[in-house]
């Protein structure tokens, strides 16, 4: 009799530790759960605040972010920093998307720069979208982009920018505007950060003479 009464308090004793094991189990995996999103989220502000565009842009500013799947969207992004020859240099956009398995890779949209160029002059440039990389300080323009400048204004289809080489070259139609005329070309590459630029395809050139009398001319320009 007295076994008989006693299993049944046996059972609880045995399902009331069952039950905290498992209580303990799910309180474990609630704060490894939590302790995962934490780190997840300390990461991708590393990867915002920290290194979105890389070593070469010491100061960032960002109004908010937003984040979805492995793409965080960073709205109004601003940048500022130095070239590797000193000159300073300012970007703005609208927003920037990076994916944290590419975090050297910001798509940029509604852009505009400043570029401090080696003649103390600033070029403006400004564009719909952009993709910079920051391992190879490389801007690349997959729509059209403006260069503005006290002396030229240059309209391109597309354009890849060095910020380490100090070049900008497009493999596409290009108008340069200049105060005594126009050039017109298929190529243009631009070198030593404006020393010098050269145009190449079917280029055409039409400028104004000394007696207001428009000349033109084809064929290299430099």
């Amino acid at each position: 009799m007295s076994n008989d009464r006693g299993a049944p308090s046996t059972h609880r004793a045995r399902a009331f530790r069952a039950a905290g094991r498992h209580s303990r189990r799910v309180a474990l995996l609630r704060r490894a759960i939590i302790g995962g999103a934490l780190v997840g989220l300390v990461s991708i502000s590393a990867v915002i605040f920290f290194n979105p565009f890389g070593p070469s842009v010491p100061k960032i500013s960002i109004v908010g972010s937003n984040l979805d799947g492995t793409r965080v969207t960073m709205e109004q992004p601003r940048l500022s920093g130095f070239r590797r020859d000193g000159r300073p240099y300012e970007v703005v956009a609208t927003a920037g998307v990076q994916d944290v398995r590419q975090p050297n890779l910001i798509e940029l949209s509604e852009l505009n720069a400043r570029i401090g160029m080696a003649d103390q002059s600033t070029v403006q440039v400004t564009a719909a979208t952009a993709l910079y990389d920051s391992l190879r300080e490389l801007m690349d323009f997959k729509s059209a982009v403006r260069m503005k400048s006290a002396s030229y204004d240059i309209d391109m289809k597309s354009a890849k920018m060095d910020f380490k080489a100090g070049t900008v070259i497009t493999q596409e139609a290009v108008k340069v505007v200049l105060s005594a005329g126009e050039i017109h070309a298929e190529r243009m590459d631009i070198i030593d950060s404006g020393q010098r630029i050269n145009f190449e395809g079917n280029v055409r050139s039409t400028f104004e003479s000394s007696e207001h009398e428009p000349a033109a001319s084809k064929g290299r320009t430099e």
